[in-house]
């Protein structure tokens, strides 16, 4: 994967820039740093700046695993585009089949029984989703191996695995490379850049150029071309897009 940040790498930027684009970035992890307490953390105020600087100059977008609700509510409408739940979710909360809240419910009481007294989890329950946060204390590689165990008596649910969180979504739902597609339709755009840091983000990352030219967040193997070493230098990242934004208009 190649450095985004370096000013070798620039064109393909440019030519984000000068195009009908959609930016759109994951949360955790990208837009603010990764806690360990499953309400997550704010963005940084130096984030927050320039965010609402580009949303003001360019289609924007926060694509996250959280439910809406709490998705917009981190985001503090700084973006008008938010999508939840994985990509389920897309600008509004949305009514959740009876026959997945059954099959969801479902899950949390088989994987409650299973996991009773291991200390440091937490179900997240987003109705149409599960995730479980198993790195709330030390020694967590115990809570991960329970709840690895856990979930293979799990039926009719996908598996995708987070950085100390498993989520659970029922197959065939949609996920992140579904979401991109739908809003570059709804708004007439032709590609977009992504900002991902987790597996989940994969799914967006393989739909590839020139549909959606994809930044990978942190370490790790990935199908993105691009890479940002660590979140910290999201702001680098996000000063250098509203630059060639400015630039091309």
């Amino acid at each position: 994967m190649k450095n985004v940040l370096l000013e070798r790498h620039r064109p393909d930027l440019q030519r984000l820039a000068r195009a009908h684009a959609l930016l759109a970035f994951d949360y955790d992890g990208v837009l603010a740093p990764l806690v360990s307490d499953p309400e997550g953390a704010p963005m940084r105020r130096t984030t927050r700046q320039l965010l609402a600087r580009l949303a003001s100059r360019w289609p924007c977008a926060v694509v996250s695993g959280r439910a809406f609700a709490h998705t917009l509510r981190l985001t503090q409408g700084l973006v008008p585009l938010v999508v939840g739940n994985h990509g389920y979710e897309i600008g509004h909360a949305r009514p959740v089949p009876r026959s997945v809240l059954t099959l969801v419910r479902g899950w949390r009481r088989a994987l409650e029984r299973e996991l009773a007294g291991m200390p440091g989890i937490f179900f997240e329950d987003k109705r149409s989703t599960l995730s479980i946060h198993y790195g709330l204390q030390r020694g967590w590689h115990v809570a991960e191996t329970a709840v690895q165990r856990a979930v293979r008596l799990l039926d009719g649910a996908r598996l995708v695995q987070g950085k100390k969180v498993l989520n659970i979504i029922p197959a065939g739902f949609p996920h992140k490379g579904d979401a991109l597609r739908e809003l570059l339709r709804r708004l007439h755009l032709e590609t977009a850049l992504y900002a991902g840091d987790d597996v989940t983000d994969e799914d967006a990352f393989a739909l590839g150029p020139p549909l959606v030219l994809g930044v990978r967040v942190g370490p790790g193997p990935s199908r993105a071309p691009y890479r940002l070493a660590s979140q910290d230098r999201i702001e680098e990242l996000l000063e250098i897009l509203l630059r060639l934004r400015l630039r091309a208009q």
